[in-house]
């Protein structure tokens, strides 16, 4: 500002200008893009998938802004996705479960200058799954026995080895070990993969079953069958 001057007759000078300058600074607006916009991967869990064609690493690039993006995985509507992402942009596939086939994950990079700045790429994740599990098996060997009384008629002329059978189980991807033993539905002692099955003394000719059944699955089971004889020798009164 200049200072005020008197005339020569004592008369005060035009008023002082007072002169104002604005700089202005012209930023340019924060902008992002994501690569690639579109892909299409497999679940993790798939069977015989190439654990390559299971992830995807994104690039965001964000013009105006050296500050960089963050990363999120949602789902269309909005919600958490399945999939996950990690802060270089490594975008990893979920496992099937119940998703549905195909399934979509939406990721989300945003600038961290300006978090109103956004981009977006579409994940479509397809497959059936992993290999259904293996079904339990429980399995009695041998399946057919035929064997005598012990006592009557002629039975004493037959061996004892022939009054007895040992069975044996074999299990498959089953919850325990322990295995029951049922003769013609009555309950046995012991709870061992074998049983040794061994005649009554008296009896008439009866086709029993044997059953083996998976004692933490009782409606896992096999059966056997024996074939339960007296021996009558021919001329022998």
């Amino acid at each position: 500002m200049r200072p005020h001057l008197h005339g020569p007759h004592g008369h005060h000078g035009p008023p002082a200008i007072t002169e104002v300058t604005h700089h202005v600074v012209a930023r340019h607006q924060v902008e992002i893009e994501i690569s690639p916009p579109r892909v299409e991967l497999a679940f993790r869990d798939e069977r015989f998938v190439n654990p390559i064609n299971t992830q995807v690493r994104f690039e965001a690039k964000v013009y105006n802004s050296r500050r960089g993006a963050s990363w999120e995985v949602l789902s269309p509507a909005g919600g958490p996705g399945a999939g996950s992402i990690d802060a270089q942009g490594l975008y990893r596939a979920p496992d099937k479960g119940g998703l549905a086939s195909p399934f979509t994950d939406l990721v989300v990079a945003t600038a961290l200058e300006d978090p109103l700045r956004k981009a977006f790429a579409w994940i479509t994740v397809i497959g059936i799954g992993p290999e259904p599990a293996p079904a339990p098996v429980i399995e009695i060997w041998p399946k057919r026995a035929t064997l005598y009384y012990a006592q009557g008629d002629h039975n004493a002329y037959i061996d004892d080895s022939n009054k007895m059978q040992l069975f044996e189980t074999r299990l498959s991807h089953t919850t325990g070990t322990a295995v029951e033993w049922l003769v013609d539905g009555v309950l046995q002692a012991g709870t061992a993969p074998t049983f040794l099955y061994k005649m009554p003394n008296l009896g008439g000719t009866h086709l029993a079953t044997i059953r083996a059944r998976v004692q933490a699955q009782p409606g896992l089971f096999d059966d056997a069958k024996v074939l339960q004889l007296n021996y009558v020798w021919p001329g022998l009164l």
